[in-house]
């Protein structure tokens, strides 16, 4: 008995030998060159809308630049987002001031910081500052009583004409006598 692949070459060897009768080769010449030209001439005179929008992914160079861009877009899309990220931290960390009161009071160095320590909720730390929290908790109350008392007296003054002509009379006595020294 033979192995396979004996028989295997043998049966190969066979079918390289023993080529097609062609009868009539010009016949098939034709038949093929017709094939060609209808399926050639069928895609040119069908119109596809998929073609259109999407013809230019064929194009390599043209993919290849677009997915560059992309790239170049999302880039600077992630790198604003961090800069914007930051600057809210950044804003985060500063003092607001949410009070509608102004400040009409005669304004030293210590009455300012004690303010801004209230505004920004103790996230300052003041170097030479050797007050303990309740003793500025305490001076900010006074503070702020002060600053209510200076309102109401205000409002008083501004509703008396009397009382307001005679303080208007003696600021200005007080500020001609600033003025001959």
């Amino acid at each position: 008995m033979k192995q396979p692949g004996e028989k295997y070459l043998k049966t190969v060897d066979l079918l390289r030998k023993s080529k097609p009768v062609l009868d009539s080769t010009e016949e098939i010449e034709r038949e093929v060159i017709r094939k060609i030209s209808f399926s050639v001439m069928r895609k040119t005179s069908t119109f596809s809308f998929f073609d259109l929008l999407f013809g230019w992914t064929n194009i390599v160079w043209i993919r290849r630049s677009l997915i560059a861009v992309s790239v170049i877009l999302v880039t600077l899309f992630v790198y604003q987002q961090s800069m914007i990220v930051r600057q809210l931290n950044w804003l985060t960390i500063q003092v607001v001031s949410d009070q509608a009161k102004s400040m009409a009071y005669s304004r030293s160095g210590m009455a300012d910081r004690f303010k801004l320590l209230k505004l920004s909720g103790n996230r300052n730390n003041f170097k030479n500052t050797t007050l303990s929290e309740t003793e500025i908790d305490l001076l900010i109350q006074s503070f702020d009583e002060l600053q209510n008392d200076y309102d109401n007296l205000r409002r008083i003054i501004e509703a008396d004409p009397e009382l307001k002509d005679l303080l208007e009379k003696k600021l200005s006595e007080q500020n001609n006598k600033k003025v001959k020294l």
